[in-house]
């Protein structure tokens, strides 16, 4: 009976492990993807200074939602946290090269 317990316990903190990393995915590293998509297509738009961040800006929101998205729809909860970030470091890095 005590075996029964423990397998038990330990999947719902495995289980409660996996939604929380994916929620912190979704919330903070979408959050960092988006600020750098943000700041690349600011730099990156052919428009006026004005009109390329609003624009930016605007296309954040898609970024944000499609990064939330992505963390509950992948298979591994590692790759839901490591893929939005290295894709954040990418962006960072054109911003660098860019700006």
């Amino acid at each position: 009976m005590q075996t029964i317990k423990t397998k038990l316990m330990q999947r719902i903190d495995s289980n409660s492990f996996n939604v929380g990393l994916r929620a912190f995915s979704a919330i903070f590293v979408g959050y960092l993807l988006a600020a750098t998509a943000t700041g690349l297509l600011a730099l990156a738009l052919p428009l006026p200074p004005a009109e390329s961040t609003l624009t930016a800006t605007m296309l954040s929101f898609a970024v944000y939602a499609c990064a939330g998205i992505w963390a509950f729809s992948v298979s591994n909860q590692w790759r839901a946290l490591i893929d939005p970030l290295c894709l954040s470091g990418v962006f960072y890095l054109l911003i660098l090269a860019i700006g």
